[in-house]
């Protein structure tokens, strides 16, 4: 019986991973199986707070390397990053690889450093966020 149980959790997880355009569920679904959490709530609030109070970068990375996902909506990710994002009705100049015409820009900041990080959003959702671009710059521990 436990075989058939591990069988059906491996079968769900490889199905889930399969999707075209990653929804960003999928992404937390391996997550909970995984049995780690990536950031506990009281990090989180640390790092929202020292980029809303002092703009400061290490704080505004560490929450895009560790709390957004693609597939999150303009309203998930502003929660986290507490503050909205600003449309960029110009932002074709941002979308480089696969974006499509229909993708809208937001501009979030700028940090303490003068620096923005611009989202790309297809039908609402985060689109192409890669975590790792934001490693290096996240020196602060959590």
């Amino acid at each position: 019986m436990r075989d058939l149980r591990m069988g059906l959790v491996l079968a769900c997880v490889a199905v889930s991973a399969m999707g075209c355009e990653s929804a960003g569920w999928n992404a937390r679904l391996m997550d909970a199986f995984s049995g780690g959490t990536k950031a506990t709530a009281e990090a989180e609030e640390q790092h929202r707070a020292g980029y809303t109070t002092n703009r400061n970068r290490e704080d505004l990375y560490w929450l895009l390397e560790n709390r957004i996902e693609t597939g999150m909506t303009l309203r998930e990710i502003g929660s986290i990053l507490g503050e909205d994002g600003e449309r960029e009705p110009r932002g074709q100049w941002i979308k480089q690889g696969d974006f499509r015409v229909d993708d809208q820009v937001y501009k979030f900041g700028p940090d303490n450093s003068g620096q923005s990080v611009w989202l790309v959003f297809r039908d609402g959702k985060l689109v192409n966020h890669n975590p790792e671009e934001f490693k290096m710059a996240s020196k602060k521990p959590s």
